[in-house]
């Protein structure tokens, strides 16, 4: 638009030109990948990226549902879908006011959006199993590894990409006086999506419909857990606040560590009280994934 209305017509015909141009090149190549990787069979560096996943995890059985929900987290297309989402939304949302008009206060925030909308995606895990559950169900006192490994498996998948995204986009922000919000918030959400994910996956468990598809009711458990993902981060949010208000630094460093204690404490009653409702009600929810 800016190069039409200067009258530079070169420039505004090569930039609609040039994605048309992409997008035949990708309908040309697509079809040939596809389908060398829908025939191929198990290739040696597959199978030497899961066991790098194994190596990096407990030989425990909590390790091995952690690595079992990394592999569901990269495969299942809703669940690849609901990263990218958290991803794409997380960054931008810094990232654009920086590149269309400089503005960098909203950079070092990115990591802990990201956090929120992948906590909150990761709000139905249950919902998907089907009667995959029943082994699960059928394993004595398998209640309390599962619930863990699940969040462990989250905690692979999110907590280093975001602490990596908010260190980096808050450097490039120069915005120095924020790093007190970006890590006092980033560890308290991590912790409070960790904690939640479960015990929220147990307490309204939304099957897909026939077709696989998310429901409606999934929708709206999503929305509702953004809100609640975000109140996980409230009294560290309180004293940054008031530390910011006061000109305190020390109060507002001070929220960190309330971040990462109400962090440690979220990750563990969540996972506490999800392990007890799992034990209790396992075939209750077996019997709500089955037709």
């Amino acid at each position: 638009v800016a190069a039409a209305h200067d009258g530079r017509w070169f420039i505004a015909i090569l930039v609609l030109l040039a994605p048309l141009a992409l997008a035949t090149a990708l309908a040309a190549v697509w079809p040939g990948i596809l389908a060398r990787r829908m025939s191929v069979s198990a290739t040696t560096s597959r199978a030497g990226r899961h066991g790098t996943i194994q190596r990096l995890l407990p030989a425990t059985p909590v390790g091995a549902v952690a690595a079992k929900e990394v592999r569901l987290w990269l495969r299942d297309p809703i669940r690849v879908t609901c990263l990218l989402i958290a991803v794409i939304v997380g960054v931008g949302t810094g990232l654009i006011p920086r590149l269309v008009s400089g503005t960098s206060e909203l950079l070092p925030f990115s990591g802990p959006l990201t956090v929120i909308i992948a906590g909150a995606c990761a709000t139905n895990l249950y919902g998907g199993d089907g009667t995959s559950l029943w082994l699960t169900v059928m394993t004595p006192h398998a209640a309390t590894a599962d619930v863990r490994g699940r969040q462990l498996g989250w905690l692979v998948l999110v907590a280093p990409f975001t602490i990596v995204e908010t260190v980096i986009l808050t450097l490039w922000s120069g915005q120095h006086a924020l790093w007190p919000w970006a890590l006092g918030l980033l560890l308290a959400l991590i912790g409070g999506s960790a904690g939640l994910l479960p015990l929220a996956s147990l307490v309204s468990v939304q099957p897909f419909d026939d077709g696989g598809n998310p429901t409606p009711a999934w929708s709206l458990k999503v929305h509702i857990a953004l809100v609640v993902v975000s109140l996980t981060a409230a009294p560290a949010a309180v004293l940054l606040f008031f530390g910011t208000l006061g000109g305190h630094a020390t109060v507002s460093w001070l929220g960190v560590a309330v971040g990462i204690l109400t962090a440690v404490a979220f990750t563990a009653v969540g996972s506490a009280a999800a392990a007890r409702r799992l034990g209790a009600r396992q075939t209750e929810v077996l019997r709500s994934l089955v037709p």
